[in-house]
């Protein structure tokens, strides 16, 4: 019987990250009520880290709302242009907490937290504003809580650590060197971009209800190849993060809680193995946690 909570207490400190079949979820903090084509999942952060997801996607903006400089600069977590709640905000800090939380209380497990700049609000990225925000008040202070070097870790390495994924450039090339994986360079919209030792199936845009099923498809052709790279390249680390997400905003149909629909009904799990990466949900919780559990026993 797998321990959720602590599934990762049973892989040997030896295994590289990347090897493993990992639940993750998109949107990670978008579980509370907002527009339906905002909320993306329906159990908060907490209750997935529960649950075996190890994975956390988060979208962050300045609160635009606030006039005071500093006030701004708390960052609250964004779908797109909007809040993920309808009355007031998610923090940054509030989710970190949470993380930082559960590995104080499950010292054999990492989490993997993918940050992204969105929403609102103008940026001096040229001198790195974003990604110097994020250092100076959330990664810094907790240096500690941070697996930071840039190569995929093995699990003995980032045992109760968060591992940071780091979505957004840094031009400062003293301070790439200790701010974790470089993820911010995939081609918006793609069915499958390999850049060596990251692979990225990220299709988004859909059409209409009729496009989750070439959608299903390019999941379960990214998850193949991950399952064939790992059982036979077990010391090549390469990490496939693979997207079960897309959206048409105009179309009710293609909003997050019908594509998640669509998905299970074409069968996303029966391309799943030992050695998938990172497959991210929609509504993780679907059907009692069906697919993250598989994700998850899929290592054993």
């Amino acid at each position: 019987m797998v321990n959720y909570s602590q599934w990762l207490g049973e892989v040997n400190d030896d295994v590289l990250i990347s090897s493993l079949s990992i639940p993750g979820t998109h949107n990670s903090a978008a579980s509370h009520t907002a527009l339906p084509s905002v909320q993306c999942q329906g159990k908060d952060v907490g209750e997935q880290l529960k649950n075996g997801v190890r994975f956390f996607d988060i979208r962050v903006s300045k609160n635009v709302l606030k006039s005071d400089e500093n006030e701004q600069k708390d960052l609250i977590v964004i779908h797109g242009k909007f809040p993920v709640k309808l009355l007031g905000n998610v923090y940054l800090k509030d989710v970190l907490s949470d993380v930082y939380k559960f590995l104080e209380q499950n010292r054999s497990e990492t989490v993997i937290v993918s940050i992204k700049q969105e929403g609102n609000g103008e940026w001096d990225n040229d001198n790195d504003e974003f990604g110097n925000l994020i250092w100076d008040k959330y990664i810094n202070p907790n240096k500690d809580r941070w697996y930071l070097n840039t190569q995929i870790p093995r699990i003995g390495e980032a045992r109760g650590k968060a591992i940071i994924f780091r979505r957004f450039g840094v031009k400062n090339e003293d301070r790439k060197r200790e701010f974790g994986i470089d993820a911010a360079w995939w081609t918006y919209n793609t069915t499958n971009d390999d850049r060596g030792t990251i692979q990225v199936q990220d299709w988004c845009e859909l059409s209409s209800a009729e496009d989750i099923s070439k959608k299903a498809q390019y999941i379960k052709d990214l998850s193949k190849r991950a399952v064939e790279h790992n059982s036979t390249n077990s010391n090549d680390p390469k990490l496939f993060i693979n997207f079960c997400s897309g959206s048409n905003f105009f179309d009710p149909n293609c909003w997050p809680s019908k594509i998640a629909e669509g998905l299970n009904q074409n069968k996303i799990e029966e391309a799943f193995g030992k050695g998938n990466g990172v497959i991210i949900l929609d509504y993780a919780e679907s059907n009692n946690w069906k697919l993250v559990k598989e994700l998850v026993e899929k290592n054993f």
